[in-house]
């Protein structure tokens, strides 16, 4: 009796006091205890960000410390990248003892690793890691009626848990709690919830966000502020930043022949015979992704993702149901049915697209893909071209040539700019010095002899697409070779002209009967008309879903988890 009276008085305090955190025990594993982060915010629209995490390994055998990354962009809008000026100035422990580490900036992920630890030491139990760092263009002021803080507090991307997480937020004399608009969000990113968090003004000018539980693995804490214009100053960009393009301008002749001779020895292709012979099945059997990504030369694109899922309803393997929508102006949606898990000879980019799709899963819509499907691509992209450098159709870093090009030339220009006095003269030459660059980097990427031969019979494969009526006797030979290359017409953006050319093929009758066994939705009777539109209706439906991410916005027009400036993410090692 005495235990159950117990056991109803500690029930009764959690829901008294939800913010209570249940104290670990037998600790093997990294996970925070806390994490304090001081943030001031500077009428130069900087920030000042002192972060204290409490990390506790327990007991874990060869443990050496935390890494944590930050972001050095973020991204106002889609494709749009903002250099935040991200500026380390110290990591130590909590009594100020310097941290050995090692910091990774990834320009290509736009990210700063710090490593913190020493890998010749262990560490166990619990260890305190401060690190500050200032951010030079931390306020967005780009809104005709506000000034933003729009910020991922403590970052969406760690995969340790955080048992409690505090963050202080000051704001420069001019901006008070009667003149700031906020909006909270927390969880798992593109959560618009503010659930698991609370937000309290300490006095007029700070503002305190709290953990109300314990976060998850990849969930995190963001914040919008905003607030009226005239108290904080836009960024000023410096001059590199203002005319930095111009470094790609300098001396026409030398950027001519230093391109000339870079793409002659490591970004020509090699030369075959050019002649496009008609294909008359799928070369090597590839899936739509697979040689899409041939085509294209390594670049992967939303529309080749679409045709593999139908690709795989083709197969038998899932079922497209067009789900009717409740009004005229809504978007048409659709359901995938899972029909069988495997099937004999599917490729290995096509069982992961499967398997991320559906998850543990039989049924699933497409809208349920929104903003979530989109961070699994690269790892479907990766398998890709993995199989594809291993039959040696692509090079592992056809593109590479290409970045380190550019990157090579703007380091030699900047060089050379700073020696030169400008002038209209000099900016005439820097500008055609620029298109030259431009094109030989579209020259540089490369084929290896086997690519360059496999991506003629690609185009071959097209060829027949393309004038499929000429060839009608190999086509009879076939069986059900308009659905099966359907999703190949779809992988080369020409569905129409493959609908009209098999119509031509296989007659009216058959036409008026036809129904795909693989598809439920609103084909009354067939005509290239309907068939075309349903297609390309689903089509653009999924590529603009399952690709697409969350969009951000300011305090008013919503907002989202892990949003903003900020954010990263990290871990133990």
């Amino acid at each position: 009796m005495k235990k159950i009276i117990e056991l109803l008085v500690f029930g009764a305090l959690l829901c008294i006091f939800p913010t209570i955190t249940q104290a670990r025990s037998n600790v093997d594993y990294w996970y925070i205890k806390n994490f304090d982060s001081n943030i001031i915010i500077n009428k130069d629209s900087s920030l000042y960000i002192d972060e204290k995490i409490t990390a506790d390994c327990g007991s874990c055998i060869g443990k050496h410390g935390i890494f944590r990354i930050l972001p050095t962009v973020y991204s106002p809008e889609s494709g749009k990248k903002v250099n935040l000026h991200l500026k380390l100035q110290s990591i130590t422990d909590f009594n100020g003892k310097p941290y050995k580490y090692s910091a990774i900036n990834d320009r290509i992920n736009d990210t700063l690793t710090l490593k913190i630890g020493d890998p010749n030491a262990t560490v166990l139990g619990v260890n305190e890691y401060e690190i500050k760092y200032s951010v030079a263009n931390g306020i967005r002021t780009s809104n005709a009626d506000f000034d933003e803080f729009y910020w991922n507090l403590n970052g969406n991307f760690w995969d340790i848990e955080t048992d409690q997480f505090t963050a202080n937020i000051s704001f420069p004399t001019g901006v008070n709690q009667e003149k700031v608009k906020t909006s909270l969000y927390s969880g798992a990113f593109g959560s618009q919830s503010s659930t698991g968090s609370e937000l309290i003004w300490l006095n007029a000018q700070t503002l305190q966000i709290k953990s109300t539980k314990t976060l998850a693995v990849s969930e995190g804490i963001t914040l919008s502020a905003s607030f009226p214009k005239g108290v904080i100053s836009a960024y000023q960009p410096t001059f590199l930043e203002t005319y930095g393009f111009y470094f790609y301008f300098l001396i026409t002749i030398f950027v001519f022949i230093f391109s000339f001779l870079v793409w002659t020895k490591y970004g020509r292709d090699p030369k075959i015979n050019p002649t496009i012979a008609p294909e008359f099945d799928i070369p090597d059997k590839l899936s739509p992704m697979s040689l899409g990504m041939v085509y294209s030369d390594g670049i992967s694109k939303s529309h080749y993702i679409t045709a593999s899922i139908i690709n795989l309803a083709v197969k038998g393997l899932l079922k497209i149901e067009e789900i009717k929508s409740d009004s005229i102006f809504s978007k048409k949606d659709y359901k995938l049915t899972l029909i069988k898990e495997s099937a004999k000879n599917l490729d290995a980019d096509e069982k992961r697209l499967l398997d991320d799709i559906f998850g543990s899963n039989k049924e699933i819509l497409i809208s349920d893909l929104k903003n979530s499907f989109y961070l699994k691509l690269p790892g479907i992209n990766s398998i890709v071209k993995d199989g594809l450098v291993k039959k040696k159709y692509l090079l592992p870093y056809s593109r590479l040539g290409q970045i380190i090009f550019l990157i090579f030339g703007v380091l030699f220009f900047i060089c050379i700019f700073m020696s030169f006095v400008i002038s209209s003269y000099l900016a005439l030459n820097m500008f055609i010095s620029s298109v030259i660059l431009i094109i030989f980097s579209f020259l540089m990427p490369k084929r290896p002899e086997d690519g360059a031969r496999f991506y003629f019979r690609v185009l071959g494969f097209k060829l027949y697409l393309n004038t499929a009526e000429k060839y009608r006797q190999r086509f009879n030979e076939k069986e059900n070779i308009f659905e099966r290359f359907l999703p190949y017409a779809i992988m080369f953006s020409m569905t129409e002209l493959w609908i009209k050319k098999m119509r031509k093929i296989y007659g009216e009758e058959y036409f008026a009967t036809y129904h795909p066994i693989w598809y439920v939705g609103s084909i009354s009777s067939f005509s290239e008309n309907t068939f075309n539109s349903i297609v390309s209706n689903m089509s653009s439906n999924m590529s603009s879903t399952i690709t697409s991410s969350p969009s951000s916005s300011g305090a008013g027009g919503g907002g989202f988890s892990g949003g903003g400036g900020g954010g990263g993410g990290g871990g133990g090692w």
